[in-house]
C-alpha cells in the first residue's frame, strides 16, 4: 500500500470507530497490510516518545 492509501485506510478505520464498530487489531493489521509483530513494535516505539523512556515487547507467544 501506499502512504496515501494508508492514510485513507485510517481515515475509513476511524470513521467506523467514531460509529461504535469494534475492530480487532488482527483485522487492523490486515486493512494496513502490515504484521501484528510490526503493529506492536510500533506501538512500542511511540509508547517511549511518549512516555519518554524505552519500552519494548518483551515477549510474544503465539495466538493461535
Amino acid at each position: 500500500m501506499t502512504d496515501d492509501e494508508i492514510m485513507a485506510e485510517g481515515a475509513r478505520i476511524a470513521e467506523e470507530r467514531a460509529q461504535g464498530k469494534i475492530i480487532s487489531i488482527d483485522e487492523l493489521c490486515a486493512r494496513v497490510g502490515i504484521t501484528l509483530e510490526t503493529a506492536l513494535a510500533l506501538g512500542a516505539e511511540e509508547a517511549s516518545r511518549i512516555h519518554g523512556r524505552p519500552m519494548k515487547i518483551i515477549r510474544i507467544e503465539s495466538i493461535n
